[in-house]
């Protein structure tokens, strides 16, 4: 799972946007805390999908426990409402060869601090995501560049001058931050992607 964070932006800087790992793993059997945790991290892949070896056992959100499913939904949610947004970013990676999920560097090349974090990343220029990536955490190690940066769920404004935060990550959420001066087109999710 930690990996994969670093290589989608790798493969992103090769010029290939549409790039996501197997949510949970492919090979093996998972656990119910890895599943939760890689798929709310999964649902900001720019290709999300869980999938794995047909030996193993089912990682299908809906074989584990209510409080897992809720917050795993609670994370495709998020990713449903800002399909606008996520369009937006596709859209400009096929016209001028942009990236979808990006290294703060990207954003920040004069800040030094930006060039080695390999375990968050941004959607475009303006949402930030910072996944649990290690059993049992209950908080992440957080770099926010210099300037405004708001919590994506509760819009807590943070005036950063470019340092890490300890953030609370409880179980229900992953951790995301809206960059001040930034618009995210969102909708309200639907059950379906299908249109009417």
């Amino acid at each position: 799972m930690k990996h994969s964070v670093a290589d989608i932006m790798s493969f992103s800087m090769f010029g290939i946007p549409m790039v996501g790992a197997d949510i949970c793993g492919f090979n093996g059997d998972t656990t119910p805390d890895l599943c939760q945790r890689w798929s709310q991290l999964g649902a900001f892949y720019p290709f999300s999908r869980n999938h794995n070896e047909d030996e193993a056992k089912d990682q299908d959100p809906a074989v584990f426990s209510s409080d897992i499913v809720t917050s795993i939904v609670t994370a495709y949610r998020v990713r449903y409402s800002l399909l606008p947004y996520l369009y937006s970013l596709f859209y400009r990676a096929t016209l001028y060869g942009e990236t979808v999920a990006r290294p703060l560097l990207f954003e920040y090349p004069g800040d030094h601090n930006t060039y080695s974090i390999s375990t968050q990343f941004m959607w475009g220029p303006g949402l930030l995501i910072s996944p649990v990536l290690e059993k049992d955490q209950t908080f992440t190690e957080t770099y926010l560049p210099r300037g405004y940066w708001y919590g994506y769920y509760t819009l807590l404004r943070i005036n950063s001058t470019g340092e890490s935060y300890s953030i609370p990550a409880p179980k229900s959420t992953i951790p995301l931050f809206i960059r001040g001066g930034h618009v995210l087109p969102a909708q309200t999710p639907d059950v379906t992607t299908t249109l009417r």
